[in-house]
């Protein structure tokens, strides 16, 4: 292959692999390690609060008043300078499912409150209000996350392109022009000195200022960035799952403008109808309802070598009856007339059972949303001080159910009914992420439980 030929063979996520095992490689990346096979995500480095502190000393961030943050990890110590400076700042809904994004104004008692614990994705959609798409807000500062950039101001993200969507969003709105400035934070080792102009396409958001936990690289010669959202580049299936994307959609052709979508790519299709989520599942049904006959028929060789193994000898139920033998002929031995039990088995039983807790009492929570999971009730209750004996989740239904015991004290009386006052009082207003939308109210609805016969135990310590 000549060498004309070779760099033909380059895309972007050449470089996002090579910056990930570079990063990897060399000790750069911090918690969570990013793994570009499995899930692909900014990945974030170590030295981030050095690289935020040097971007908050920037002219630009001590002169904006509203500033745009993605959710990304490295970003966070950003996040949590912009609020501790006063600043407002807007945080898109993650994937853009339930809206676009979320403002949120500082607290105005700092002191009082955990300006880290405040940036909590939770308490974030606590406190921050939705914008629309007629918003009439004004962003002067844009922070957004990379996987490499170069010098020149050429960025390459996750690959998603939700980002990307954002700005163009913004613009749309707008909210931000040709003028607002676009800062990203990322690892010195993230910096390649050129990136082939060709992998880029209109849709692509440059960067003017690239700030390191060593360095700040001001772009001499700033790029023009996308004026707004390209519809030939989404695709109808992209369009229905973002309700923001309709709605714009929707003015564009109120207003006479010419909207032509990108065609939905088939192999995309079979490849989700293949990979589908009940795949596995139907698969295994499939298997299932086939028929002796049948069975034999897909697969030739397996009565073939039924046949082989009943002439050799070597049937395996045969094997099994013969074990199945020696095992009884070893629980008639003296040991077992004795009441002795080998020690393997008792641990065996230890670990299969385990004594049920001692229930007092039981509350149900419902109007659970959809997104949330065991391990965000868990944090939650443990931020209100509600330590649960045992949980029995119910999630994807909207509710699950607290349960309690051993709540009274030694010097209590022993028919003193326990206190659940406290409990209840601390669940109250309690919000954990998306409500349901099929109960009226904006907060967990919590109260006494019925008795419950059967206990599904979830450890309470795992998060």
């Amino acid at each position: 292959m000549s060498d004309e030929e070779q760099p033909e063979k380059v895309t972007k996520e050449t470089y996002r692999q090579s910056t990930c095992e570079e990063m990897k490689k060399n000790g750069h990346g911090s918690f969570p390690a990013n793994n570009y096979k499995r899930k692909p995500n900014i990945p974030n480095f170590k030295g981030a609060e050095d690289a935020a502190k040097r971007l908050s000393e920037l002219q630009a961030f001590k002169n904006a008043k509203v500033i745009k943050l993605n959710p990304d990890k490295p970003q966070e110590p950003v996040k949590l300078m912009a609020l501790e400076a006063g600043k407002e700042i807007v945080i898109p809904i993650p994937r853009l499912k339930a809206g676009l994004f979320l403002h949120v104004t500082p607290p105005e008692n700092q002191e009082g409150i955990d300006i880290k614990s405040f940036t909590s994705r939770q308490e974030l959609s606590k406190h921050g209000k939705p914008l629309g798409i007629d918003a009439g807000i004004k962003v002067d500062l844009v922070v957004m996350g990379a996987v490499c950039v170069s010098r020149l101001g050429h960025r390459i993200g996750k690959g998603e392109g939700f980002a990307d969507l954002e700005f163009a969003m913004m613009m749309r709105m707008g909210a931000i022009n040709q003028d607002t400035i676009v800062v990203t934070t990322v690892h010195d080792c993230q910096i390649v000195d050129d990136l082939p102009p060709r992998l880029f396409e209109k849709h692509d958001v440059p960067v003017d200022i690239i700030v390191t936990p060593t360095q700040t690289i001001v772009v001499s010669e700033r790029l023009k960035k996308p004026e707004g959202i390209f519809w030939d580049i989404l695709t109808l299936r992209r369009v229905k799952s973002m309700q923001i994307l309709q709605q714009l959609k929707e003015l564009d052709d109120k207003a006479g403008d010419e909207i032509i979508l990108k065609p939905d790519d088939p192999k995309d299709h079979q490849r989700r109808k293949r990979f589908g989520r009940n795949f596995s599942r139907k698969m295994r049904d499939k298997k299932r309802s086939k028929s002796p006959a049948q069975d034999n028929k897909d697969n030739p060789d397996k009565e073939e070598n039924k046949d082989k193994e009943n002439e050799d000898g070597k049937n395996l139920s045969v094997r099994k009856r013969r074990t199945k033998s020696r095992r009884s002929e070893k629980n008639d031995s003296p040991e077992d007339e004795n009441n002795e039990k080998p020690e393997k088995s008792q641990r065996r039983k230890q670990m299969k059972y385990r004594s049920r807790s001692v229930i007092d009492f039981s509350l149900k929570l419902s109007n659970i949303g959809s997104d949330v999971r065991v391990r965000d009730l868990k944090n939650a209750l443990t931020e209100r001080g509600v330590r649960p004996t045992d949980i029995t989740w119910r999630g994807q239904r909207g509710f699950c159910y607290l349960h309690f015991g051993k709540l009274r004290n030694k010097n209590s009386v022993p028919n003193e009914p326990v206190q659940v006052d406290s409990i209840v009082a601390n669940l109250q207003q309690l919000r954990i992420g998306e409500v349901s939308k099929d109960v009226d109210g904006e907060y967990i609805i919590v109260e006494p439980a019925k008795p419950i016969t059967r206990i599904e135990i979830t450890d309470v310590t795992a998060v």
